[in-house]
């Protein structure tokens, strides 16, 4: 049996080298890093709480006589000053919460918009990002609205999980301890756990959706219908596909963290010296922090420096994220030829 996610493995890593090195474009890669900082930046059972009562000797063994960590007259005395501040501030807190859930909205809508602009960018080895940003507006629209229903759905779901903790607390402050809480953490921690599998899942779904509903000019409802019926049909594939992307990221991502961390010790190391020798030489020039020369001729340094930062980060970002992405678009189009992705034609080899 074959098996498309391991047999897109070499094919995939073709492709990242025939774009991202034969040749090497900077502007290329600079434009995939804005690409991939506004789609990573803008847009992821509880056991062991069920079994505490109210005195925390479950898991810490202390007895009843133990002062609880905060008295009923406490709570009160907080919730009232609390009440009094929301009352004072009620207009500038809700103008506050407003600005930044509508920054959170339009930076998620800036991300689902990326997805297809970056799908398409490796496809056809042509990046161009306003054209491609005008030409799927709508798609990463119904895709932004896809993900806040979604996002709302597992938000509500963790809300309703935590409260049999959260109510009784809330109704009895007296009664919290530390047991309370370990076990609250707990039950916190596994239902994220939970959480973050089904999303992780989801997502998967989604992210193959994504170019078949750009290539076969179908919505992502009817895309994502698609590709659950051939995981119906074919489950196997796409268990090995999540079991190998797990192991490829973390792999992956080490080997270019070590790469990565090399290059910088190195680029800023040679940037220190060079401004320690700047510094050192204005010093014994007797221009001091005090002095308007001294930063006359630091600051475009600090800024220059700045700069090399940003481009550097840029650059690292561009590599892991396109094989990743490369991986899954081969993927896609050996589990499913008619998926209709027109990838570009590399270069053959020099036998």
């Amino acid at each position: 049996m074959t098996w498309h996610s391991i047999d897109a493995l070499d094919t995939a890593f073709e492709r990242t080298k025939s774009v991202l090195i034969e040749p090497f474009i900077f502007w290329k890669w600079i434009k995939l890093g804005i690409i991939i900082l506004f789609l990573s930046g803008c847009g992821g059972g509880g056991g062991g709480g069920s079994n505490y009562s109210g005195t925390g000797q479950d898991f810490t063994g202390i007895s009843d006589s133990k002062e609880p960590l905060i008295t009923d007259s406490q709570f009160l005395e907080f919730r009232e000053t609390l009440t009094q501040f929301v009352d004072t501030y009620l207009i500038h807190l809700l103008l506050g919460i407003g600005f930044f859930i509508g920054i959170i909205l339009l930076l998620s809508y800036i991300s689902s918009v990326m997805e297809f602009v970056f799908v398409n960018s490796l496809v056809t080895n042509v990046v161009t990002f306003w054209a491609y940003t005008r030409q799927y507006l709508r798609q990463g629209f119904n895709l932004f609205m896809i993900r806040l229903v979604l996002g709302l759905v597992f938000l509500s779901i963790l809300i309703i999980s935590m409260l049999p903790i959260v109510l009784p607390i809330l109704n009895s402050p007296s009664d919290l301890d530390i047991g309370i809480l370990i076990g609250g953490s707990f039950l916190l921690i596994g239902i994220l756990i939970i959480l973050a599998i089904i999303d992780g899942i989801i997502r998967s779904f989604i992210n193959l959706s994504i170019p078949m509903s750009m290539y076969q000019n179908t919505g992502i409802i009817a895309a994502l219908r698609k590709v659950l019926g051939l995981f119906k049909a074919d489950w196997k594939q796409i268990i090995v596909y999540w079991v190998l992307r797990f192991f490829l990221r973390i792999i992956v991502g080490i080997i270019l963290l070590l790469a990565a961390l090399i290059i910088f010790i190195v680029v800023f190391g040679i940037v220190f010296i060079l401004g320690l020798i700047l510094y050192l030489l204005l010093s014994w020039a007797g221009l001091g922090m005090e002095d308007a020369v001294f930063w006359v001729i630091m600051a475009p340094f600090g800024l220059v420096a700045y700069v090399l930062l940003i481009v550097f980060s840029l650059l690292v970002s561009v590599p892991v994220p396109v094989f990743m992405k490369y991986h899954m678009l081969t993927f896609l189009k050996s589990w499913y030829p008619e998926s209709g992705i027109p990838f570009f034609e590399m270069v053959p080899k020099e036998q």
